[in-house]
């Protein structure tokens, strides 16, 4: 797996910067340093810039020779049907360039969903598009969140749901009281059978992975036991 890719079990999720230059960039970390050796924000680099570093050596060998993609080319080769979750990595500027790169594709927007730990975010997502989906990412390890907390976040900005860290705190009482009211309830990052069964059990509505192959095929039998 690369770096700025994650999978669902069902879909593949991209993490994005905006570099000076105003395109957006598949990379989850603001410093190209950790994948590419080269110590420079992303958003002080230009796309050209950023275009000459390689990042998947970091990786394995075989990964070799990689480049930082863009958002478009990601959306361009999706397969037909498959799903895509956004994680949006910056602040709300970056928006407006990422419904231009969405619009200029030929892409069915029901399977674009928006993720970002910024509430902002989504709002600016929405007013710009309010049928795009959105999901606001919560993270417990950070920060103590009521339920109450959560919910009041999620209706204020008019989000479709929530994208949860793996933790206890993740229970029934949380993504009941999200169905209640409507809203989708989504987990990362689980790896073990043991974890995805509870949640599948618990509602979930999916699950990001970094054995999307193992999990879905342990899932399926599960379902048909």
């Amino acid at each position: 797996m690369l770096e700025g890719f994650n999978q669902h079990a069902d879909g593949v999720e991209v993490d994005i910067r905006l570099t000076a230059d105003k395109e957006i960039i598949c990379h989850h970390d603001k410093n190209a340093l950790r994948t590419t050796g080269t110590d420079r924000l992303i958003r002080e680099m230009t796309l050209d810039e950023v275009s000459l570093l390689e990042c998947g050596s970091w990786f394995g060998e075989a990964w070799r020779g990689e480049k930082v993609p863009e958002l478009t080319k990601i959306l361009s080769i999706l397969p037909k049907g498959k799903e895509i979750f956004i994680e949006v990595k910056t602040n709300e500027v970056i928006v407006p360039y990422l419904i231009e790169d969405i619009y200029h594709q030929n892409i069915d927007i029901d399977k674009i969903t928006i993720i970002s730990f910024f509430p902002e975010v989504i709002r600016s997502v929405k007013k710009h598009n309010p049928k795009l989906k959105c999901n606001l990412l919560i993270a417990f390890d950070y920060k103590r969140i009521e339920v109450n907390e959560i919910l009041d976040s999620v209706l204020s900005i008019d989000a479709n749901g929530v994208g949860a860290q793996n933790h206890d705190r993740l229970n029934e009482e949380l993504i009941g009281s999200l169905k209640e009211i409507g809203k989708s309830t989504h987990v990362w990052t689980v790896d073990s059978n043991k974890e995805a069964e509870r949640y599948l059990k618990l509602g979930i509505n999916s699950i990001t992975t970094n054995k999307p192959l193992f999990l879905r095929k342990h899932l399926k039998l599960l379902q048909l036991t």
